[in-house]
């Protein structure tokens, strides 16, 4: 028996914090949301005391999409970091249905489950049902191991939501390298030495991978813009719920394996999106939309001032290796421009 905090009951399911609705010429979505405050009064989905390190990102990034997603909410969590410190035995941090796969197949457990319920639903054999969305958690490391199943979740378009919280590394099993760690960056299986300068490839663009994919909508987004993401996780769970899959990836915050200070979340991650490394934008119905543009607002920063906030990439800024940085800041420079023309090109 898991010992925690009581389950949610059925009336704080209803929490009205958002509210979504279609354009009928655009077809796109918008969403009005309460004031932040109000979403601190919202009861928390996964209770305090867990086993986080201090500073976690992936907790905040969770707290901000519980808080808004309306009514029952059933999750799956794969192996990773906020699995493994929410679920120590024989206690549990979740107040909903959890369920835990191993990374290499969470999305075919969940598509399974999905499948079920709806099945179930059709045929009348539950009647008093609730309106249920389903959730899989999951790092980018787990994205790597279970990208198979995953995309055949985005392949047959099942009702439900992806959440990928990218700390770029596999940092619950030691700070191994993950496909997400950047170019250059210092990890336990990517070291700094005589004949290696970290990761030696460039990290893949699991946002990009999905909207190609074609699924109904696809978003990043960042725990530093709680309103965007907020946003962007209320569309999310209409497009679970209308039309099929939708993904997020968002960038997660890791002292601890980043070797920053535990509490150096806002500068570290507002000079990731600002340096135009991490772009902020969503993929709806195909359209790419920036939502939020550094160099719009004059706010952009050189990718080395982000560079020189962690010490896992402080290497870079080292004589002898202007080689590696260049290649790190035009594949950046590349790939927002690339987002930026498909911003500016809705057909492409």
């Amino acid at each position: 028996i898991a010992h925690g905090l009581p389950a949610i009951e059925t009336a704080e399911v209803t929490r009205g914090m958002a509210t979504v609705r279609e354009d009928p010429e655009s077809g796109m979505l918008s969403v009005e949301l309460k004031p932040l405050w109000e979403m601190t009064t919202v009861p928390g989905r996964i209770s305090p005391g867990h086993g986080a390190c201090p500073g976690c990102g992936a907790f905040p990034v969770l707290n901000q999409v519980f808080s808004v997603l309306e009514g029952d909410i059933v999750v799956l969590f794969q192996t990773g970091c906020a699995m493994v410190v929410t679920t120590g035995y024989p206690k549990t941090a979740h107040r909903v249905t959890y369920i835990h796969n191993l990374f290499q197949n969470g999305a075919a457990t969940l598509s399974g489950l999905v499948e079920m319920y709806h099945e179930l639903i059709r045929r009348g054999e539950l009647p008093d049902s609730p309106d249920i969305t389903f959730v899989m958690v999951t790092g980018d490391g787990g994205m790597d191991i279970g990208m198979g199943s995953a995309l055949g979740v985005a392949h047959r378009n099942h009702h439900m939501m992806i959440l990928e919280y990218d700390n770029q590394g596999y940092m619950n099993t030691g700070a191994q390298l993950s496909y997400s760690t950047p170019l250059g960056h210092r990890t336990s299986t990517s070291e700094v030495g005589v004949s290696r300068k970290g990761k030696v490839t460039h990290h893949k663009d699991t946002a990009q991978i999905f909207a190609a994919t074609h699924i109904p909508y696809v978003f990043t987004a960042s725990e530093g813009y709680p309103e965007d993401l907020m946003r962007k996780a209320a569309k999310a769970q209409w497009y679970a719920k209308h039309e099929g899959l939708a993904y997020g990836k968002i960038l997660s915050f890791c002292p601890l394996n980043w070797t920053t200070k535990d509490d150096a979340a806002e500068s570290v991650l507002q000079t990731a999106i600002d340096s135009c490394f991490f772009p902020i934008y969503e993929v709806e119905r195909g359209i790419t939309n920036i939502t939020y543009d550094p160099e719009l607002l004059g706010r952009r920063r050189a990718l080395t001032d982000w560079l020189g906030l962690m010490g896992k990439t402080k290497h870079l800024m080292a004589e002898g290796n202007e080689h590696r940085l260049a290649a790190i800041e035009e594949e950046a420079e590349r790939r927002w421009r690339r987002i930026k023309a498909m911003h500016e090109h809705p057909e492409l």
